[in-house]
This record gives structure tokens, sequence and C-alpha cells, in this order.
């Protein structure tokens, strides 16, 4: 890696083991690296990105105060930090197999067992600055695409994100300002089809739940459906804003509206919030097919009217 520019890469760097967070870092100082950043908590994660983001996160998943996973999936939904595409190596001393899945699912990029040797870190910094994966985006899913090559063939092609930990390590031209733009025309973008997706997806709940509830099962799986129902309602509403479904909007609100309120009937929904949801999801569905608030407009109407 002698032939980067590590000096000007900022990476954060959190683990509650002080012994292992000094050992990365001197991994780390050794090979050029000098804008270091320190954690030991989830907390202190969360605070240095509001600072800045980095360009770089290596992060153990074991945490004294939150979540790891539920914080990358976070940031790769764009809901925390600015930048969604941020390059992420997991870290552990237990490699289950539920963790090395949570780890997959949330979207980071490599996930390494402790103990670390220094050509572990380095071959997989490596990676991430000169043969980083492209992205696949799905309703459940935002980060490296995993697929062998034969099962690309599909309805999830890949996007490629912009790379800050690569433009500055191979020291390419590039202002701040210009990388921050490359990031939000990327983010412009994968909310786009995760919009799309998320559309799919309430069909399909909508499908799964309503037959079930119209017959009075309100059993665990169902129960999941819903919850994943209004997630999904919840997230597009909010990806909605500024964008060319944003006419669809209204209809969203009124899914979010009457899942929350099946929910909260504690397994005694009333039959007309029953009713609503196959009309919701095709009102939904025709909302960005049509792409028009006018048709939006009109199908609020008849929805309201059932």
């Amino acid at each position: 890696m002698e032939k980067l520019k590590l000096d000007v890469v900022d990476v954060l760097l959190v683990d509650p083991d002080h012994n292992t967070r000094q050992s990365i870092r001197n991994i780390l100082y050794d090979t050029g690296f000098r804008n270091l950043r320190l954690g030991r908590r989830l907390t202190e994660l969360r605070d240095a990105m509001v600072v800045s983001m980095p360009d770089l996160l290596i992060s153990e998943t074991e945490l004294p105060d939150g979540d790891f996973c539920e914080l990358v999936h976070a940031i790769r939904h764009h809901e925390i930090g600015t930048n969604p595409f941020l390059p992420v190596i997991a870290l552990t001393g237990d490699p289950t197999p539920n963790m090395v899945k949570k780890v997959i699912e949330c979207g980071a990029d490599a996930l390494l067992a402790k103990p670390l040797s220094a050509a572990q870190v380095l071959e997989r910094i490596g990676i991430l600055i000169r043969e980083r994966k492209p992205f696949v985006v799905t309703s459940d899913y935002v980060g490296p695409d995993r697929r062998k090559e034969a099962k690309r063939k599909g309805d999830f092609p890949v996007v490629e994100v912009p790379n800050s930990l690569k433009v500055k390590a191979t020291g390419q031209k590039a202002e701040m300002e210009a990388i921050q733009r490359a990031i939000d025309e990327a983010i412009v973008d994968v909310n786009l089809r995760k919009l799309e997706r998320h559309a799919v997806q309430i069909a399909l709940l909508v499908d799964k739940i309503v037959p079930d509830l119209e017959k009075g099962v309100v059993d665990e799986p169902v129960q999941q459906f819903l919850k994943r129902l209004l997630y999904v309602a919840e997230d597009s509403s909010r990806r909605m804003v500024g964008t060319k479904y944003d006419h669809v909007s209204e209809l969203c609100r009124s899914l979010i509206k009457v899942t929350t309120d099946i929910r909260a009937a504690m397994g005694s929904p009333e039959d007309k919030d029953v009713k609503l949801l196959s009309p919701l999801s095709q009102a939904i569905q025709a909302g960005f097919g049509t792409g028009t608030a006018a048709a939006a407009r009109d199908i609020s109407i008849s929805v309201d009217k059932k």
C-alpha cells in the first residue's frame, strides 16, 4: 500500500477493548494513516459521524451501548450520516453463524475475526480501495452485492457507488465538494430504486396479510408482516419527499395510519381498516405507475369513499 496517499484518509476506529484498539491503530499508523479517530462506544461512533463522515469505518460488532448492525443498516438506508456508501469493516471475536448473518444483512463490506493480523487488516482495506463491490438495492437491503455472477441476471441491477476512500487514497484530484456531490447524486438514484422496490413489497405484504385478517387470524406471522408493512410505508413516505413520486406520499400516510390502527387493535381489527388495505395497496401501485399527481388524487378520493 506504499503507493497510496493514506495520510489524507479519515479513519474512524471503534472498539471497547483498549489493546485491540491500540493494536489496529498502530497497524494503520505504521502503514501511513495519520487521520485516525478512536472510540470505545456506539455513542462515540454516532457523535463522530455528526462532526464529519469518515472515509472508512472499522468497528467491533459487540459495543456496550447499542447494536452496531442496526447502526450500519441505518447508515446504508440514509437514516444516519451524509454518506450511505461509507466503507465498513466489522470486527468480531465471536464469529457465530448468527453474527455473520447479521453483519452480511446490515450491509457491512467485510467481517474480520479476531485476533487480527496486520496482513488481514491491510488486505481488506486494499480491496475496498481497489476492488470494492458495487451495491445492490432491494426493499430489505442496501449494500455490497455478494451474489455470484450467475445470479446477477435478475431484477436487482448493481449500482456503482462513490468511494471517498478510493478517491483520497489514490490521490485523485477531487475537492470534498465534488465528492459529496457524487454521493448526493448516487443517493437520489438509490432512493428511487428503493421506492420502486418498496411499492412491490407493499403489494406482496398486503396480499399475504388481508386473507388472514379477513378470517380473523392475527397470529405471530401476521403480526410480523404488519410490522414490516408499517416500516416499508414509513420509509417510503420519508424517501418520497422531493422525488418524482412525491404525489404518492398521501397514500403512504394513509397506509401508515390504517396499519397502525390494525396493529393497535390487539387481534381484533375493525373491518373497515382491513378492507382499506387492498385498495390502498392498489392505489400506491397505480400512483407509482402513472407518476402523475392527478391520478394519485383520484385514487385517494376513491379510497376515502370506501
